[in-house]
Formats: C-alpha cells, sequence, structure tokens
C-alpha cells in the first residue's frame, strides 16, 4: 500500500490533505491502488468535489479489465482450447505460446482453475506499466 492508501486508512480526517497527496501522485501511482483494491478506500475518503479525479481513472481501467475477460471467455469458448485444457499441461502450453502469447499468464491460472479478480487488475496494470518492451513481428 502506498502512502496515500496508509493515509487514507489511517487517518480519521483531513480530507484535503489526502486530495493534495492524490494530485501529487503520478499515473502509475493511482493505477497502482486500482490494482491492489483498495483504490475505493481513498475515494471514499476523498471530498465529494474531488472524486471525480480518481473515478474516472476507475472507470477506465474497469473498462479494460471487462474487455480482457470478454477476450478471456471468448477463447475458453474455443473447441480446440477445450480440448487443450483436457490434455497434458505440456500441449497446453505449446498450444498457448503459439496461439495467445500475450495472454499465457491468465490462461494458465484458467487452466489451474486459480484466475481471480486481482489477477485480472495486475495483468491490466502490467499491460499498461510494463517495462518489457514490445516489437512487431
Amino acid at each position: 500500500m502506498n502512502r496515500v492508501g496508509k493515509h487514507a486508512a489511517s487517518s480519521p480526517g483531513d480530507d484535503l490533505d489526502l486530495m493534495n497527496m492524490v494530485f501529487e501522485l503520478p499515473e502509475k501511482d493511482k493505477m497502482v491502488m486500482w490494482s491492489e483494491g483498495y483504490l475505493n478506500l481513498v475515494i471514499d475518503k476523498l471530498p465529494e468535489f474531488a472524486r471525480d479525479i480518481l473515478e474516472n481513472r476507475k472507470e477506465k481501467w474497469e473498462d479494460t479489465k471487462a474487455y480482457y475477460e470478454k477476450l478471456l471467455k471468448e477463447i475458453v469458448n474455443q473447441d480446440d482450447f477445450k480440448i487443450k485444457v483436457k490434455g497434458e499441461r505440456k500441449e497446453f502450453a505449446l498450444f498457448v505460446m503459439e496461439h495467445f502469447p500475450e495472454l499465457q499468464s491468465l490462461l494458465f491460472l484458467i487452466y489451474d482453475d486459480n484466475l481471480k479478480e486481482d489477477d485480472l487488475r495486475k495483468y491490466v496494470y502490467r499491460r499498461r506499466f510494463s517495462s518489457k518492451k514490445r516489437y512487431l513481428h
């Protein structure tokens, strides 16, 4: 939890201080609050007139998360995918790496039946602020 989240969680009082802290945060840190799940706490502690700062961003990030959820559902419903999930892990890994390399972390979580909402949030965060360069092939 970053400094703003700690302040929102512990401090019962000064919402203007919190607002100033939010204004000073870079976009990356605001998205970290969302991906780790405590952005709503910060929004609730902000003054009414300043809430839209984070609510608009949260909406955009939630839309992106919904897009990936829809994409994953489409992939999971494909016949080829259903067959590979029932097979060996090695065959599944080769299939995923060949057809869906960008979504492989999420697809392996689905294979293990362990995909959570937090995983999707963190995936959206990593896609936006990844340190790896993506090149066109």
